[in-house]
């Protein structure tokens, strides 16, 4: 993350200076501004880096952490042949959801009217952070009958123990996903401060389910589709974004 941030603002310091250094450059309002902001919002915390590029145009790149918020809850285990909790063994285990990821963007903010009006579509990518939400369990081997293939059902989905009583599942969506949004405010304000805000869609495919690392088929092994075509659908992600940004330079 510190990498990334580094090469960030290299980029951008080095396209303002160059600016500066050419006349022709700073006369069309290339490159000859620098803002910073900080946002909030349903892709999480994050930070940008802005530049102008036209009068119509401002290029912003950052990333955006979302914390680990999660919740706890309690599955039955299942077992292939009987229901093994009467035989001693374990017949729940505590599942540990977390939604924490880190993303990437490089985003362009067009204003239709130019510097004069605030309204902009914003237009872009973001990247990385595939792992939409992960979902950790454990129990004590010893307690588990692996004879009968101890398992948890989330949806449609069989997800199995491994030998060492671990179980983990994760559904992860494309690293690269294209941005759409509309909002109001430059990130590169005529003053030091400025308020803006956004709403728009990441689209980020097909979501896909993992257990302890292998892609599950829901086809083999149950004949509902249901829960899949609910996932088939869920291809966006919304996002709604404050932000408080300054001007450099």
């Amino acid at each position: 993350m510190k990498k990334l941030l580094s090469v960030i603002l290299t980029v951008l310091c080095c396209l303002g200076a160059s600016a500066q250094i050419v006349p022709s450059l700073d006369r069309l309002n290339i490159f000859n501004h620098l803002g910073v902001g900080v946002h909030a919002g349903t892709s999480g915390i994050g930070f940008e880096a802005g530049t102008t590029v036209t009068d119509f145009v401002e290029l912003r790149a950052g990333f955006s952490i979302m914390p680990g918020f999660g919740f706890h809850t309690e599955s039955e285990i299942e077992y292939d042949n009987y229901y093994s909790g009467d035989y001693g063994f374990n017949n729940e285990v505590t599942l540990d959801a977390s939604f924490k990821r880190v993303q990437g963007s490089v985003i362009f903010n067009i204003y239709p009217g130019g510097k004069k009006f605030p309204l902009f579509i914003a237009a872009g990518a973001y990247f990385g952070g595939s792992d939409l939400v992960k979902i950790k369990g454990h129990v004590d081997p010893e307690m588990l009958d692996f004879r009968n293939n101890p398992y948890v059902q989330i949806g449609d989905y069989q997800i199995d123990f491994d030998d060492n009583g671990n179980i983990e599942g994760t559904i992860r969506v494309n690293k690269f996903r294209p941005y759409l949004g509309i909002g109001t405010g430059h990130f590169i304000p005529k003053r030091r401060v400025n308020f803006s805000w956004e709403l728009g869609v990441q689209f980020h495919g097909k979501p896909s389910i993992y257990a302890n690392g292998e892609k599950l088929m829901l086809s083999d092994i149950s004949e509902d589709d249901s829960f899949q075509k609910i996932m088939d659908k869920i291809t966006i992600w919304p996002v709604l974004k404050f932000t408080i940004s300054g001007r450099i330079f």
